[in-house]
């Protein structure tokens, strides 16, 4: 994908819009959470934040122990190829 530049304008409350073309291209979707990461003086850089697989994990285990079918969250994690341990 070619690195293309797009100019925007930053609102009076400090917002910028992302325009259509660019949220298209990267499949940003309505609700999504980015993280702005300052790489150098004036220069920013926008991350989709990513699924936390410790959030899925932990809502796995909870709605197994409300049925009554716990099971520990390493042998769970163990089954779906998920390392805990970093």
């Amino acid at each position: 994908m070619s690195k293309q530049k797009i100019a925007t304008k930053v609102d009076s409350k400090g917002r910028i819009t992302l325009p259509k073309e660019i949220r298209e291209k990267a499949c940003i979707e309505e609700g999504e959470v980015l993280f702005i990461y300052e790489v150098d003086i004036g220069q920013l850089k926008l991350i989709r934040a990513v699924e936390d697989p410790l959030v899925k994990l932990k809502e796995y285990t909870e709605k197994e122990f409300e049925k009554g079918e716990t099971k520990s969250i390493r042998q769970y994690a163990k089954e779906k190829g998920i390392n805990v341990d970093g």
